[in-house]
């Protein structure tokens, strides 16, 4: 247990979370908004929702359909950063048991 309390102490750890939360924050952000931004358009902006965008396709269908495309396009942007947040962690964690063994 003491190993996981000097890791949490370190200067790695601190730099891995903060460039975590760095990545993270955003993310939500922008996910949430580009959320909520459709119901609010759809009350609000009735002629742009309404607007034909290309043959018998408006814009709101238009930016219903982009939404489950951004979400898995944020989805697959989390999971390739989350791999590479999993395997710097995975490098500190060794370099701990490293240290502990020598």
């Amino acid at each position: 247990m003491e190993k996981y309390s000097e890791i949490a102490r370190s200067k790695e750890f601190h730099k891995l979370k903060q460039a975590k939360m760095l990545f993270i924050w955003p993310v939500v952000i922008l996910f949430l908004l580009y959320y909520l931004s459709l119901p609010l358009l759809a009350g609000y902006a009735k002629p742009l929702m309404g607007s034909y965008v290309f043959s018998y396709v408006t814009f709101g269908y238009l930016y219903g359909v982009l939404f489950y495309f951004v979400a898995w396009g944020l989805a697959y942007w989390y999971v390739r950063k989350a791999r590479q947040f999993d395997h710097e962690a995975q490098t500190l964690l060794s370099h701990y048991d490293e240290k502990k063994g020598a």
